[in-house]
């Protein structure tokens, strides 16, 4: 992910480069022929597709995962052990 800047100086510098850089990319989008266009919103679609199918599937990992066995349940039941020896 990018950062944004914390300085006045760089802020300026990321607008200046977007007022620079949208319109050539949009520009350049529009020269390119109608089938790329329609293919190229097709790997969009998919990958934005497969992202947020992924975030699900990660999701329902973590939701299965709760109260489920860990390591750290593992060492908190040696230590309760150890403190009930030493007791």
């Amino acid at each position: 992910m990018a950062q944004w800047p914390k300085t006045v100086r760089g802020k300026l510098f990321y607008v200046s480069l977007a007022v620079v850089v949208v319109p050539l990319a949009v520009w350049f989008v529009m020269t390119l022929p109608s089938l790329f266009l329609w293919g190229l919103a097709a790997v969009a679609l998919a990958i934005v597709a497969l992202v947020l199918w992924r975030r699900r599937v990660e999701i329902a990992r973590e939701r299965a995962w709760v109260g489920g066995f860990s390591f750290g349940d593992v060492v908190a039941r040696r230590h309760a052990a150890e403190v009930e020896l030493t007791s």
